[in-house]
Order: C-alpha cells, then sequence, then structure tokens
C-alpha cells in the first residue's frame, strides 16, 4: 500500500494546488480528501515527507510528530486527518519583504 498511498498523497496535493490551495486551506482540504486513505502507516508518513522511518518512529518515542492509532503493540496508524493537521502545523508563511 506504500506506493500507492504516497501516489495518492502527491497526486491529491498536486490537485488542491492547482484549484489555488495554500497553506492551511491546502491540508484542510487534503484532511477532508476522500480519495486518500483514512490511516497511513509510519513509512508512508516517511515517504511523504521525505525522511526515513526511523526519524518517524524517533520523533513518535519523543512524544512528537503527528497524533496517531496503536492498532497493536506493533502496529502504528496515522489518521489522515491527524496527519494532515501536523503538516499544515509545520507550514511556514513567508511575507514578502
Amino acid at each position: 500500500m506504500t506506493d500507492k498511498a504516497v501516489s495518492a498523497f502527491s497526486a491529491r496535493l498536486a490537485y488542491w494546488t492547482s484549484q489555488g490551495l495554500s497553506g492551511s486551506q491546502l491540508y484542510e482540504a487534503l484532511a477532508s480528501d476522500s480519495e486518500l486513505p483514512a490511516v497511513f502507516e509510519p513509512n508512508e508518513i516517511a515517504a511523504i515527507q521525505g525522511i526515513k522511518p526511523q526519524s518517524v518512529k524517533r520523533d513518535r518515542m519523543r512524544g512528537g510528530g503527528p497524533n496517531y492509532i496503536r492498532v497493536t503493540e506493533r502496529q502504528i496508524r496515522y489518521p489522515r486527518d491527524e496527519f494532515c493537521k501536523y503538516l499544515a502545523a509545520k507550514f511556514v508563511r513567508r511575507e514578502a519583504a
């Protein structure tokens, strides 16, 4: 599912950007986009952000990163809306000088 989820996220990000959305509006649209998976796996979260899966785990262990669901002792899932809220919080808008 990893490649499919990552491709879907990239495609929907491009779609909403082409519709003129940016910043928090973009991430709000992604959070409610039913064409994306309802939950993401940690390796999908890493691929979308361009970081290593170990970084996602490290952030989670330190109390950072997006909110998640512990399905079993070894299975972690990230709800789409929580992941998108996390990305929106990381978004930095620079004002023109």
